[in-house]
């Protein structure tokens, strides 16, 4: 159990790590969103194995509203080429 741990304590660092740099790389929200959405699927497609399925649940559930804020932006851009 304590080498599950110690995964699952590594994953939420990584996560943690890729927010902050890229809240401070990213010149807008637009971006930001975007690259927080790629990054957190990444990491739940490597972290597959060492997440329990409570944890899936709730990665996912984070996944769902990332990539509707997503979806919004791209709309967006898209309501704003079109205008």
């Amino acid at each position: 159990m304590g080498y599950f741990m110690k995964k699952i304590n590594l994953m939420i660092i990584a996560i943690s790590i890729w927010a902050i740099l890229t809240a401070l790389l990213s010149s807008s929200i637009d971006l930001y969103i975007t690259l927080l959405l790629i990054g957190t699927l990444i990491f739940f497609e490597i972290g597959d194995f060492f997440i329990s399925k409570s944890d899936k649940d709730s990665l996912k559930i984070i996944i769902y509203i990332l990539a509707g804020i997503f979806a919004t932006v791209v709309l967006n851009k898209i309501y704003t080429i079109i205008k």
